[in-house]
């Protein structure tokens, strides 16, 4: 059952502030010394082979991200062993981001992530590309240990003023392009 869903987080707006550790028990938050922005990226649950492709693309991205001043932190509704069996242990490229386990989903309801049967609707025409993609990667669906229909969002927060610089909450369960508007943002120095 959906709740209502509160209103979403907008630009400009103070970021919520958050303590957590991760699955490999590192703390993390919003405080980066040596960087100027920190991505939050919500995704949806461990086994979701989408989700396994834009943490894949992350790990790549990340090196170049960090050289920019951007650090990443991801949340996963799932528990850490999840996280663990189906991300670190079948990944060929180890994820070096923190990577926070949620399955009470306090993070998401704090920055209001929620889920949307519209969105599993519109993910349907995306189907092909992503099955051609999860069958080159390897990224079966071993499990369902979160919601279904979660939608991932993403933040890019600056660390100096603690504002949101970019929301996007997704339109569907996996959005190739949500981060091209962030990635502009960071590697440009626009904000």
């Amino acid at each position: 059952m959906f709740r209502s869903a509160p209103r979403k987080l907008v630009d400009g707006q103070m970021a919520p502030r958050f303590s957590a550790v991760d699955v490999m028990g590192k703390k993390t938050s919003l405080t980066h010394k040596n960087s100027r922005y920190v991505l939050l990226v919500f995704m949806r649950y461990s086994g979701c082979p989408w989700c396994n492709l834009a943490i894949h693309r992350l790990a790549l991205e990340y090196p170049i991200l960090q050289e920019n001043g951007c650090e990443v932190i991801t949340f996963i509704q799932s528990p850490a062993s999840g996280i663990i069996k189906n991300i670190y242990e079948r990944h060929a490229r180890q994820p070096q981001f923190s990577i926070v386990a949620d399955p009470d989903s306090k993070y998401y309801d704090l920055y209001r992530v929620q889920p949307s049967y519209v969105a599993g609707a519109k993910s349907i025409r995306r189907v092909p590309h992503w099955l051609h993609s999860v069958k080159q990667h390897g990224y079966r669906q071993p499990t369902v240990d979160g919601s279904l229909f979660m939608v991932p969002a993403s933040f890019l927060i600056s660390t100096r003023t603690n504002k949101i610089l970019k929301t996007s909450y997704g339109n569907d369960y996996y959005d190739k392009d949500a981060f091209m508007d962030i990635y502009q943002s960071v590697f440009f120095k626009e904000l």
